[in-house]
């Protein structure tokens, strides 16, 4: 059983491990639990997996929330413990977000096996919490050894690399985005958008050098480009982020788990705008993971103008022997069998549990 839920952060690491789970072993059974109002509830059922929901409040807010989110958090654990009796699975895995907390915490008090996945360098609470209670955690970064216990943490990352390096490259894809083969940009700020980061892009258009740029604008962003009719920027709503990054020869990306890991996997030069509206500012750590290492170009939305953001592309885009040193230093951080490892772990625990 696997539990995940609220954003695409913590749902694709998921259905990646599941669909690795599914290459390796064809007959395995695989559940998923989240919540029932939340988008794991019409997207996992979507990929075809069986998916078990349950309405659930979060842990944020006053006093008051809290004591509701503790009394629904209680509610769930006793669901998910009569759940995990009638399935008997061999091993509960999960990814984050308060959803997940009842199924590791009930299958913890039942003897199950556990495991949970920390995309981020920096842990969310309810991961925070788990950390004591189960058997074994995977994380991404180095900052998981500090802030779960050394003994049962490896640092295997994120099975979205696996799937990402294993994805084949589709040659046909430019031409459906109406693409000359010649170098091109992609900028991706999320599967939703990003209305503040769209303006700056729409800005620098004027100012970008001779070179295609493709601008995924986002399914909820309501922000029009006055730059959309130039002849080399194409801004449409949602592109294939994978063969993008595979395709491109830059990056302008946010610093999501997900990003990260494929952008390492791939080999991808990239300029990274961490998102400032997340959780204990997780996404400029994640990105510093890699700015550290000379393996990405990092520009925060606090400091980011037209000017600025063209001025580092074309730059970037002028200096192929930079591109380069950037793509093989985020190669070299790259964990391309992270599902295969964490599958193996889970062979491991499932047995000896």
């Amino acid at each position: 059983m696997i539990a995940t839920g609220g954003t695409g952060g913590h749902i694709y690491p998921a259905t990646a491990l599941a669909e690795i789970l599914k290459k390796v072993y064809p007959y395995c059974e695989i559940t998923f639990f989240g919540s029932s109002n939340r988008m794991e509830a019409r997207m996992i059922p979507e990929l075809g997996y069986r998916f078990t929901g349950l309405e659930m409040t979060g842990m944020n807010g006053g006093i008051s929330d809290k004591l509701k989110s503790f009394l629904s958090l209680v509610k769930a654990e006793r669901y998910c413990r009569k759940l995990l009796k009638e399935e008997k699975p061999d091993i509960c895995v999960g990814f984050g977000n308060y959803i997940s907390v009842p199924l590791i915490m009930a299958a913890h008090r039942l003897h199950i096996p556990t495991m949970i996945h920390e995309q981020n360098s920096y842990a969310g609470k309810a991961n925070a919490l788990l950390g004591r209670y189960a058997d074994a955690i995977v994380g991404c970064y180095e900052t998981s050894l500090k802030q779960f216990p050394e003994k049962k943490t490896r640092l295997y990352g994120n099975p979205e690399a696996t799937l990402a390096f294993e994805k084949e490259t589709d040659p046909t894809i430019l031409e459906r985005y109406g693409l000359k083969q010649a170098p091109f940009v992609v900028m991706m700020m999320g599967s939703l958008g990003s209305s503040s980061v769209s303006k700056v892009i729409d800005e620098a258009c004027a100012l970008f050098d001779d070179y295609q740029v493709v601008i995924a604008a986002g399914k909820a962003n309501d922000y029009v480009y006055q730059n959309a009719g130039r002849e080399n920027i194409h801004v449409l709503d949602y592109v294939d982020g994978v063969q993008m990054l595979k395709q491109c020869d830059c990056a302008v990306v946010r610093a999501g788990a997900t990003t990260m890991c494929e952008i390492t996997a791939i080999g991808t030069p990239a300029i990274l705008i961490p998102s400032p509206y997340v959780p204990n500012n997780h996404q400029v750590m994640n990105a510093l993971e890699l700015v550290n290492k000379n393996a990405a170009v990092m520009i925060e939305e606090k400091d980011l103008s037209a000017q600025k953001l063209a001025g580092t592309l074309n730059e970037l885009m002028a200096d192929s022997e930079k591109r380069a040193k950037l793509s093989e230093h985020a190669k070299s951080l790259g964990k391309r069998d992270a599902a295969y490892r964490m599958i193996e772990w889970m062979e491991e625990l499932s047995v000896h549990g």
